[in-house]
Formats: C-alpha cells, sequence, structure tokens
C-alpha cells in the first residue's frame, strides 16, 4: 500500500482528500502545519507528499528544505496542491523541486492521474 503524506491546512480538504485517496487504497497521513508535516515525514516516510504551498507556519522553500533534510524523504516526490499559478511558482524558485502540481480547484481524476504517475510506474 503506497503512503502519501497531505500537508494541507483546510480540515475540509484534508478529510475530502483523504476519502478520495483511501477509497483508492492509499494510506493517508495529514498535518495541518509545515512543522506537523515534517514531523510526519520523519516518523514514516511517505510515498509521496502533496502539500499546499500556503501554510500559516512555514513558508513553501522553508517547508520543502526541511522535508529534504530527511533522510527518508529525501528524493520523496513532492506535488503542489496550490491556487497559485505556475508562474508565481516559478517566480518562488519552487518548480525545481516539485514534481507536480495540482491547482486549485481540481478533478478528482486529475489528483489521481497526478499521484498514480509518480508512484505507480
Amino acid at each position: 500500500m503506497y503512503k502519501i503524506l497531505l500537508i494541507e491546512d483546510d480540515p475540509q480538504h484534508i478529510m475530502l482528500v483523504k476519502l478520495r485517496l483511501k477509497s483508492e487504497g492509499f494510506e493517508v497521513a495529514a498535518a495541518q502545519t509545515g512543522a506537523e508535516g515534517v514531523a510526519a515525514a520523519r516518523k514514516q516516510a511517505p510515498d509521496l507528499i502533496l502539500m499546499d504551498l500556503i501554510l500559516p507556519d512555514m513558508g513553501p522553500g522553508e517547508l520543502i528544505t526541511a522535508l529534504r533534510k530527511i533522510p527518508a524523504a529525501g528524493k520523496t516526490p513532492l506535488i503542489a496542491f496550490t491556487a497559485l499559478d505556475p508562474y508565481e511558482i516559478h517566480r518562488r524558485s519552487l518548480d525545481s523541486e516539485i514534481a507536480g502540481l495540482i491547482p486549485k480547484p481540481y478533478e478528482t481524476a486529475e489528483l489521481l492521474g497526478t499521484i498514480n504517475r509518480f508512484i505507480k510506474n
């Protein structure tokens, strides 16, 4: 079973994503802050990290750097869940660290297709 770490500050979005992913057979751990996400990645190495880029406690670059310092998560694919457009992601120099992008709002098929592209090879 593939393990996905979801780092997202909106509790309703967490619930919705977890329902969608669990119904597809994924194991999902969720964190509502960047610090919780880093702690969760240290506790159990995920196969993929889905992360909102706008969190209350950490900027996206800071979170990515912290996740990359964890040996078990250093090469884990990061997929951004965000309302930021691709230009803004590039402007913030995040595109080189992000394996994929799921723009909000999104369709379930887009979410699953992006995830499967990275972990069910």
